[in-house]
């Protein structure tokens, strides 16, 4: 089966050529405190243990200025743990996967590197 290609010519990881100016500008502005964010969720993950997209987010306010991380959006942090789930770093807790509104339990992968 032909799947369409999803990035598109003109593309970047976060945007399309088509999408509006507003999220072109929102991704430029994520860009810039990405790796940031995502090493604040390894760090919660790491330090809290399995968290929910939620749980990512609260704490992650709470515990910005102790740290220093950036000030981005709200939902910031959950949004970065699912994009290192793609990286294996991060995994999601199949028992508590996303499903009649029990949210996703993320933690870290334990590998040779990391044991």
């Amino acid at each position: 089966m032909n799947r369409p290609q999803i990035v598109m010519q003109g593309d970047t990881a976060r945007t399309r050529k088509n999408d509006p100016l507003s999220s072109h500008v929102a991704a430029d502005k994520s860009a810039t405190t990405r790796g940031q964010v995502h090493e604040a969720v390894v760090e919660l993950i790491t330090m809290l243990g399995p968290l929910t997209g939620q749980e990512l987010n609260d704490f992650y306010r709470m515990r910005r200025n102790l740290h220093g991380w950036p000030v981005v959006a709200f939902e910031s942090p959950r949004k970065r743990a699912a994009e290192l789930v793609g990286t294996c770093l991060v995994v999601v807790n199949e028992d508590a996967r996303t499903t009649r509104g029990i949210p996703a339990v993320y933690g870290i992968r334990v590998t040779e590197v990391n044991a």
